[in-house]
């Protein structure tokens, strides 16, 4: 496990998800056109190229954040969640957060595990309404020196059913929340994510070779019998 500093944060969460997307439903109008250049997966991993939406339509990024001042593409530090309690400090993430450079990510769920680490066995957390989950995220844009978009996604403490899962999860928004997360200061969409009730979401056991971040295929979603 990376360990914590104070230029990332510790991977305690949503090291995957699966998104893909076979429409939208309700967040067709506000997302927009997925990027040509993303084909989406079931078992989506850090530093994989994902689609992440700005006020202005769908790029493809690189997930796990690029901090402006960085000097390689990669990092010892994990920056693929964000704790939301500590994004408007830490380096790797104010200016983003200071910038108001957000994004949506969607997702038809995220992956957990249970367990000890030689036999973790890992849950699909999704929706119970059905519908795709919108994780609240952060970007840094691409710059010279070949370094690609970048976007992490944001973590809160988890509430509910989760709670028993793990105790963190990923800040999920509903479509009427879109609007405000683009458009809102940062101290009010600091608000509109602590004060948020999470939507009511579930999640099952699925098939072990999920934990293979090569393996993506359909099955990896479905409920292990």
């Amino acid at each position: 496990m990376p360990r914590p500093n104070h230029h990332g944060e510790q991977t305690i969460m949503c090291g995957r998800f699966a998104n893909h997307l076979q429409h939208l439903k309700d967040w067709s109008e506000i997302l927009g056109s997925w990027p040509d250049e993303v084909s989406g997966g079931y078992n989506v991993a850090p530093t994989q190229t994902v689609a992440a939406f700005v006020e202005d339509g769908g790029r493809a990024m690189r997930w796990g954040l690029i901090a402006p001042w960085a000097k390689e593409i990669s990092s010892r530090y994990a920056t693929f969640n964000a704790r939301l309690e500590s994004v408007a400090e830490k380096p790797a993430f104010r200016h983003a957060w200071r910038s108001s450079q957000r994004c949506l990510i969607p997702a038809l769920g995220y992956y957990e595990w249970r367990g000890e680490k030689a036999d973790k066995q890992p849950y699909f957390v999704h929706l119970e309404s059905g519908q795709p989950m919108v994780f609240a995220g952060m970007y840094e844009p691409a710059r010279e020196g070949g370094f690609p978009a970048s976007c992490t996604i944001i973590t809160r403490p988890a509430r509910g059913t989760l709670e028993a899962l793990h105790p963190r999860t990923p800040a999920v928004l509903a479509p009427e929340q879109a609007s405000a997360w683009f458009g809102e200061s940062p101290d009010d969409v600091l608000r509109l994510l602590e004060e948020q009730a999470p939507p009511a979401a579930g999640f099952y056991p699925v098939d072990r070779a999920v934990n293979n971040a090569r393996y993506d295929a359909p099955d990896c979603i479905d409920p292990l019998e």
